[in-house]
């Protein structure tokens, strides 16, 4: 795996496939903007007329036609927008990906180290999960990992609600498995409820910042206290508490984070006006600062001291 450095930036908008895109993407993002206000326009006028028809059969029509039209009228007047954005993102992520020594995939992937790592962080009742956006390749290590976006929903109808959304992270360790650490964050009077069986609570009694953020757990205890023993690191991980939350599976042979967040490795919005090169650099930016946070987890939880960088 290759640190992206601002060389390899411009290395990749120079690249055919992206530097076409570059040069091509503000004339498709304000004729994607003209269609949509005309989808959106028209919809409006076909859900109202719609809607007079139905509520002429029936109050429930009508309301069933208004509320349907809406959605549909949204849903469609996005499309141009969304096929816009993907002429940048997807080639561009791609490059990045390549030259990064990884591979890209926008959807339709399993998601890495995630599904030992569900029950215990976020139960079994989920009614919805989106992956997207998966960077995954081996560590200068030998060690596959894996980056990528996610939304975990539960509930259904007006119940139902995002419980998780941001970026996940997971690596190999190179060890045997270990017992299972959880970390999450503390959830208040509900602390009393464990992540998992056998499982015990790993307290820092001297550490009352981190106790107020986190609830840890471990069917080791000991060699959790070890793993977390690091004052620097306890504070590190607060310092991504402070952006959203986050939750940790750790069962020895692998590593598995989830930090609430953003949507990354975006273009920026197609209703404002912006250069290729700008775009461009949004997604090189968030693309490098994941994997900053990888390399920090993984120097910390990988079972090494020191995750080489292999600088091309």
């Amino acid at each position: 795996m290759t640190e992206l450095t601002a060389a390899h930036f411009e290395e990749v908008c120079a690249s055919g496939p992206v530097q076409s895109q570059i040069q091509a993407i503000e004339a498709t993002r304000s004729a994607a903007v003209k269609q949509f206000w005309m989808f959106l326009i028209g919809g409006i006028v076909v859900t109202l007329v719609a809607t007079v028809v139905g509520m002429g059969i029936h109050s429930f029509a009508g309301g069933v036609a208004f509320i349907g039209g809406i959605i549909g009228t949204l849903i469609f007047c996005m499309r141009p927008l969304d096929k816009a954005k993907r002429s940048l993102k997807d080639p561009m992520l791609t490059a990045l990906a390549e030259r990064g020594g990884m591979a890209y995939y926008a959807a339709g992937f399993e998601p890495p180290f995630y599904l030992e790592a569900r029950k215990a962080l976020f139960g079994n009742w989920l009614s919805g999960q989106t992956f997207t956006d998966l960077f995954t390749g081996k560590t200068p290590d030998g060690h596959a990992f894996g980056i990528y976006e996610a939304t975990l929903e539960q509930g259904s109808g007006k119940n139902r609600q995002t419980i998780f959304q941001g970026q996940m992270y997971g690596f190999e360790t190179g060890q045997a498995p270990s017992g299972v650490t959880v970390l999450t964050p503390d959830r208040g009077l509900f602390n009393f409820f464990k992540p998992g069986p056998g499982m015990e609570r790993v307290k820092f009694e001297d550490d009352p910042a981190f106790e107020k953020k986190f609830e840890l757990y471990s069917t080791e205890p000991a060699k959790a206290q070890a793993l977390f023993g690091s004052p620097t690191l306890r504070q590190r991980l607060l310092e991504l508490r402070a952006k959203g939350k986050l939750f940790a599976y750790l069962d020895g042979q692998s590593a598995f984070f989830a930090i609430t967040g953003g949507d990354r490795f975006e273009p920026g919005s197609m209703f404002k006006s912006m250069t290729g090169q700008q775009r461009a650099k949004l997604m090189f930016d968030d693309v490098c600062g994941s994997l900053t946070i990888l390399r920090e987890l993984k120097a910390a939880f990988g079972g090494s001291s020191r995750w080489e960088r292999d600088v091309a």
